[in-house]
C-alpha cells in the first residue's frame, strides 16, 4: 500500500477583536521532504491472546523522522468517540494482541521532526479469538447419574471438548441437550446495551437456558434472570431466532416465551388458550408453530398469539382436523423469494390420512397460504419415520427408520434407502448445514452446504459432514468429527455469523 499525506494546515481563529495589519509581503515559504510509505495491508486478522502482529513497512524520505503505531476503537455513549491507543514507536511493529474481538483502525504516523508534519497510512485490523471460527456441537452426557449439556467446539487445528465448563469453572447446563441458536446482535447493562453488540451462542437444555459470550466463554446472564416471573415447570423443548438475529423464542413446557438480544433483559410469557406442538418456524409474520389446540399453524406477533386469516379452500392453516408430524422451512432463495414450509400431517379421520403440505409463511400473505397437498399411502417409510430433516435447497426430505437414512421425492413420491446405519447406532441430529446464513446481506454463495448426521453409540458420538451431488449425498470413508456423548444440534460460527437453522 502507497499513500503520500499532503500537509492540511487548520487554523484557530482567536475569538478576540481583529487588528487591522498592512501586508508588508514579507513570507518564509519552508520546503517540505515527501514521505513515502509502502508494505502496509489493506486489513489484517488476528486471534486476541494469540497472535503477534507484525508489520516491517518501508519508509523513504529525507527528512528526520519518529514513528506511532495506533489502534483506534469506538465506544458508543451518546455519540461515538474514538479513543486511541499506542501500540508501537518504532518503525517495524511487533505488537501482542490482546484486543477484545471487533474492527479496529490501525494508524502508522510518519512525523517529520523538523516542520512537525505527520504523513498517516490506515488498515483495519480484525482481531478474533480462538472461539471466533468453529463448529460447536451441542451435546448431553451422563455424568454420575445425571445428564448434562455441553459444546465440544472443533476449530481448525484443535477443539476444546466440554467448552462451556471450560470457560466456566466446570459448570455445564442441567438436563438433554435440546438446542442451540447464534447471535451477533446482542447487548445487555454490561456491554453498555443498545448498539453495542458481542457475539453470543444460547445453549438450551430440558432444565436450563444460558446466554454465553462467544469471545471468553463467560455466563453473560444468570439463569435465574433470564425470566421475568419464575418457572414453575422447566421442560424446555425448542430455540430459534427470527431473521432480524434478534427476536428469540423459546419453548417451555409447550408455552412460548419472547427475548430481544437488544437490550437482553429476560424472556416474558406469551398468554392464551395454546400449546405449541411443533418446533418454531422462521415465518416473515414472527415465529411460526403448530398450535395442537386449535389444531392451526399460528405466529407470534408483538408477544401476542396470533391466527392466519381465514380464507375459503379445501385446506387452510386454520382448523386442520390432524396432527402434525414434523414440519421445517425450505432455502427462500431457490423458491424466487418466497418463504415456504414443508408439513408432514396426519388427519384425524379417512382412508388416507397422511399428509405433506406446502405453505408460505411470507408477510401480509391474504389468500390461503396452503399451496401443494401430497396425500401418502400409510405404507410409506416416511410417514411412520423416527427423524426428519430436510434438503433445504431441494424438494427431498431425508429420514431415518430401522437402521437405515431414506431419501423421499417430494414431486415423484418415491422413497429410497441411501445409506446404512451401523448396528447399534441411534441417530441423534440431522441438518442441513448452509453457511453464511441466508439472511446475510454480505454473500449470497455458500462456503458450506453440507447435510449432517449425528450418531450415538455406547457413550460416543460420530458426525458425518456429506457433500451433495444434487440431492444425493457423497460418500464419505470415516467421520467428519468423533467424542464424547450425544450430538443434539450443531452451529458453525464465523466472526458476525452462524448456520442457517431449518
Amino acid at each position: 500500500m502507497k499513500q503520500i499525506n499532503r500537509m492540511i494546515w487548520l487554523f484557530l481563529v482567536s475569538l478576540l477583536p481583529i487588528a487591522c495589519f498592512e501586508d508588508d509581503n514579507k513570507y518564509e515559504y519552508v520546503k517540505l521532504d515527501e514521505i513515502v510509505i509502502e508494505g502496509i495491508e489493506r486489513s489484517y486478522v488476528r486471534k486476541s491472546h494469540q497472535d503477534i502482529l507484525s508489520i516491517t513497512p518501508t519508509v523513504t524520505t529525507d527528512a528526520d523522522v519518529e514513528y506511532a503505531w495506533e489502534l483506534w476503537t469506538s465506544v458508543r455513549t451518546d455519540g461515538i468517540i474514538y479513543k486511541p491507543d499506542t501500540i508501537g514507536r518504532e518503525k517495524n511493529l511487533n505488537y501482542e494482541v490482546m484486543e477484545d474481538p471487533g474492527t479496529y483502525y490501525l494508524v502508522f504516523n510518519v512525523k517529520d521532526k523538523k516542520t512537525g508534519v505527520t504523513t498517516v497510512c490506515r488498515s483495519t485490523l480484525n482481531v478474533e479469538t480462538l472461539n471466533s471460527t468453529g463448529w460447536y456441537l451441542l451435546k448431553d452426557e451422563e455424568v454420575a447419574g445425571e445428564m448434562y449439556t455441553d459444546y465440544d467446539f472443533i476449530y481448525d487445528g484443535g477443539r476444546i471438548d466440554n467448552w462451556i465448563a471450560f470457560y466456566n469453572n466446570g459448570k455445564k447446563l442441567k438436563g438433554e441437550a435440546v438446542k442451540s441458536i447464534f447471535s451477533s446482535n446482542y447487548s445487555d447493562q454490561l456491554s453498555g446495551g443498545g448498539y453495542n453488540y458481542i457475539n453470543v451462542l444460547m445453549p438450551v437444555s430440558k432444565e436450563e437456558v444460558s446466554v454465553l459470550e462467544v469471545s471468553n466463554g463467560i455466563v453473560r446472564l444468570p439463569f435465574e434472570s433470564l425470566f421475568f416471573e419464575s418457572l414453575e415447570v422447566k421442560n424446555f423443548q425448542d430455540i430459534s431466532i427470527q431473521n432480524d438475529g434478534t427476536n428469540v423464542g423459546l419453548v417451555n413446557d409447550h408455552r412460548f416465551y419472547n427475548m430481544s438480544t437488544q437490550n437482553a433483559t429476560s424472556f416474558y410469557a406469551s398468554y392464551g388458550d395454546y400449546n405449541v406442538a411443533s418446533g418454531i418456524m422462521r415465518g416473515l409474520n414472527g415465529p411460526t408453530f403448530f398450535d395442537s389446540v386449535t389444531e392451526s399453524f399460528v405466529y407470534v406477533s408483538y408477544g401476542n398469539i396470533t391466527r392466519f386469516p381465514a380464507v375459503s379452500g379445501d385446506l387452510t392453516c386454520n382448523n386442520m382436523n390432524a396432527d402434525l408430524l414434523w414440519s421445517s422451512v425450505i432455502n427462500f432463495r431457490v423458491q424466487g423469494t418466497k418463504w415456504y414450509a414443508y408439513a408432514l400431517m396426519k388427519k384425524h379421520t379417512g382412508e388416507n390420512p397422511y399428509m405433506l403440505i406446502k405453505f408460505r409463511l411470507n408477510w401480509g400473505d391474504t389468500e390461503n397460504r396452503v399451496e401443494q397437498v401430497n396425500i401418502l399411502p400409510s405404507t410409506l417409510n416416511l410417514v411412520t419415520a423416527e427423524r426428519w430433516a430436510v434438503n433445504a435447497n431441494y424438494g427431498i426430505i431425508y429420514f431415518v427408520k430401522d437402521q437405515k437414512l431414506y431419501r423421499y421425492s417430494i414431486d415423484s413420491g418415491n422413497e429410497e434407502v441411501i445409506l446404512d446405519i451401523p448396528a447399534g447406532e441411534e441417530v441423534t441430529c440431522m441438518q442441513h448445514i448452509i453457511y453464511p446464513n441466508l439472511m446475510s446481506a454480505d454473500d449470497y454463495g455458500s462456503v458450506i452446504d453440507q447435510f449432517a448426521v449425528a450418531t450415538y453409540a455406547n457413550g460416543k458420538y460420530k458426525v458425518w459432514l456429506y457433500e451433495f451431488d444434487a440431492g444425493n449425498l457423497k460418500p464419505l470413508s470415516k467421520p467428519t468429527f468423533e467424542g464424547n456423548g450425544r450430538v443434539a444440534c450443531i452451529n458453525y460460527v464465523s466472526g458476525n455469523s452462524s448456520n442457517f437453522l431449518f
